[in-house]
């Protein structure tokens, strides 16, 4: 038992910090498990921005039947000068008959659409797939599902039919010896001439237990997808080959290996946990139609090899008097853009493109450090304390590139909170960030600079029968120095200073009837900095307030709260010392919410305010804004 939990946490760890690549291609005719039945809406309208997202998942199982419905939308709307819409749909159904517990026979439909107002490459592109396919289990961990259709692609204006197929396969839970197998296998193709889309995706997780404490993962994966798209065709080309766009295929290619190694008790105190992984990758770019007539450096295809080796230890302590933990991370990335010639082009545009691909050519090397602790003084007193340190070098091989730098962030945190009594806990942290980028190269060294974050906060927490309340106060300064402000005049040192006080008290007035109330007050400085003599020039002043109350009813699953809201913003500008008004915007607005709960299955919000708006310089205006959440487990 101890071991089955074990794997069971080392597959989850695994899963947190897989390759993205590695799990993009997820499998759609072969589920792991069912998907739980969900509705999700939410709306949202601020001023003059309208946004709505929509997700349904369904399934049932009817006898030997089972049904599987997937949709989400996506909306946007912008009312300004220029409207601007956007629209993302995706649909997903899907049907099998269970013929008996070795065989399924099902059909599985998938459509996409995506719009946008905006003048961009592609704006307007669709996807409609209908298939059948088949579940063939000949043992209980092991499944194949080959699959065949038809599919119909739309994208700026051109539309494609042709057939999809293709097969899954998937491994769970595969035993022998002292190890565990788990794997997907993906084979699909997309004939929809004149273009052609595929996937080819394997992973491997091969899972071994050295003892009830101690495991190692090894995770191996390959997956290459191509993807040929249209854009506009030049004059020339169009003229050429008789075609108003252009294709393009974009194939990437991935190779992923990491080897992973965890062990709890480690020395009767530590858990530790070691990675190392290494992946290659391709992106190769290649375009159908080229017109040799036309000389210019665009019309070369290229491609980008990517290697990157990372390694990261995590180690955790745990005492009665102290919990910490400590990680370190290595990682080097080698990117290499490449133009690739052909026959019969002008070799001077392409030693101008080979010459503009090879400036993106970079390696990189990142070294960082982490730690926490929480040190226990006593069981109403605590330290919490936490660094870190990142080095980050950026070179560049080619000669006319000057991007060349090396960064670094240090971080250090440290918090005291005493629990004064069961009802009242104060706390008081300060933090400092330190960051410095120095380019190596004396062409961008005029943008070297040091960025110091100082902060202090200190705040309580009361939660009693009838009063919760929650207050802080900070204080925090931000000053950026450039190191040749003197001789580039368009470098300028400044600082930030802030100072913010926030407050959140609820008052329990019977068992039905809440007050409550939020709100901050906001007061910052920007200006020009003189970091040798630490001496600052104002020259903007802000002021920002806001403050929501409301009085909430509870009946039964329903809370119903009506209030008030209150922002405020006002900026100034400085005339030697003296603040100058430079602008007043003022919002008040009356609120409702209701709020309807039950459990883990429905979830209700709708929050609406009318907006009374005063801005100066400007003509008194009125604002309706709604917010309306649903989340249904059912």
């Amino acid at each position: 038992m101890k071991k089955i939990s074990f794997a069971a946490a080392l597959l989850f760890l695994l899963s947190a910090t897989a390759c993205p690549q590695a799990v993009v291609d997820s499998l759609q005719f072969l589920k792991s498990e069912p998907i739980k039945n969900l509705l999700l809406t939410n709306f949202d309208k601020q001023l003059n921005t309208y946004i709505l997202n929509t997700t349904l998942k369904y399934n049932n199982s009817f006898g030997r039947f089972v049904l599987n419905l997937e949709e989400n939308y996506n909306s946007s709307f912008i009312r300004s000068a220029i409207k601007s819409v956007r629209d993302e749909h995706s649909l997903r159904f899907s049907s099998a008959y269970r013929i008996n517990n070795k065989f399924s026979l099902g059909v599985l439909a998938n459509n996409n659409i995506f719009s946008d107002s905006r003048h961009i490459e592609i704006n307007q592109a669709s996807q409609t797939s209908a298939a059948l396919f088949t579940q063939y289990s000949p043992e209980e961990n092991i499944k194949i599902s080959p699959f065949f259709g038809f599919i119909n692609n739309e994208q700026t204006g051109e539309q494609d039919y042709g057939y999809l197929y293709g097969a899954e396969g998937s491994l769970e839970n595969i035993h022998f010896s002292e190890s565990n197998l788990l794997s997907q296998i993906k084979f699909r193709n997309e004939d929809i001439s004149p273009r052609k889309n595929s996937i080819r995706y394997m992973n491997f997780i091969l899972t071994n237990f050295f003892n009830e404490n101690s495991g190692n993962i090894i995770n191996a994966s390959y997956s290459q997808n191509r993807k040929d798209f249209y854009f506009p065709a030049d004059s020339i080309t169009s003229l050429d080959f008789n075609i108003s766009n252009n294709i393009q295929s974009r194939i990437e290619t991935n190779y992923f290996l990491q080897d992973r190694f965890l062990t709890k008790d480690f020395l009767d105190m530590f858990d530790l946990d070691i990675t190392g992984s290494f992946l290659w990758r391709t992106i190769d770019r290649e375009t159908r139609y080229k017109s040799l007539i036309v000389n210019s450096s665009s019309l070369f295809d290229t491609k980008i090899n990517e290697l990157r080796i990372d390694f990261d230890s995590f180690t955790t302590y745990n005492s009665d008097i102290f919990n910490g933990s400590l990680r370190l991370t290595y990682s080097e990335r080698d990117e290499k853009h490449i133009t690739k010639n052909y026959e019969g082009t002008d070799q001077i545009a392409f030693q101008e493109k080979q010459d503009q691909e090879s400036r993106k050519n970079n390696q990189t090397l990142r070294i960082s450090a982490a730690f926490t602790g929480e040190f226990f003084l006593s069981k109403s007193d605590k330290i919490s304390l936490s660094l870190y340190q990142n080095k980050l070098r950026y070179d560049t091989p080619s000669s006319l590139n000057f991007d060349d730098r090396d960064e670094m962030l240090s971080i250090i945190r440290l918090q005291y909170s005493k629990l004064l009594t069961p009802f009242f806990e104060l706390y008081v942290n300060t933090d400092a960030t330190i960051s410095q980028t120095v380019y190596i190269f004396s062409e961008k060294s005029s943008n070297n600079n040091v960025n110091r974050i100082l902060r202090l906060k200190a705040g309580g927490n009361y939660r009693g029968k009838y009063v919760t309340s929650l207050n802080s106060f900070e204080v925090s300064a931000n000053y950026t120095v450039y190191d040749y402000e003197d001789i580039n005049p368009n470098y300028k040192s400044f600082s930030f200073r802030q100072f913010t006080a926030r407050d959140s008290t609820s008052l329990k007035l019977n068992r039905r009837l809440i007050f409550s109330t939020y709100g901050y007050l906001k007061l910052s400085e920007q200006g020009d900095l003189k970091w040798a003599s630490f001496s600052t020039h104002p020259t903007r002043y802000l002021q920002e307030i806001y403050s929501e109350s409301k009085l909430t009813v509870f009946y039964n699953l329903v809370r119903f709260s009506i209030g008030a809201r209150i922002f405020s913003l006002n900026s100034y500008n400085y005339k030697i010392t003296e603040k100058i008004i430079d602008s007043k915007f003022l919002s008040i607005a009356p609120l409702t919410e209701v709020i309807i709960s039950e459990n883990d299955s429905l979830y209700f919000r709708l929050y609406g305010w009318y907006e009374f708006i005063n801005l100066s310089g400007s003509e008194n205006k009125e604002e309706a804004n709604l917010s309306i959440q649903m989340n249904w487990n059912f």
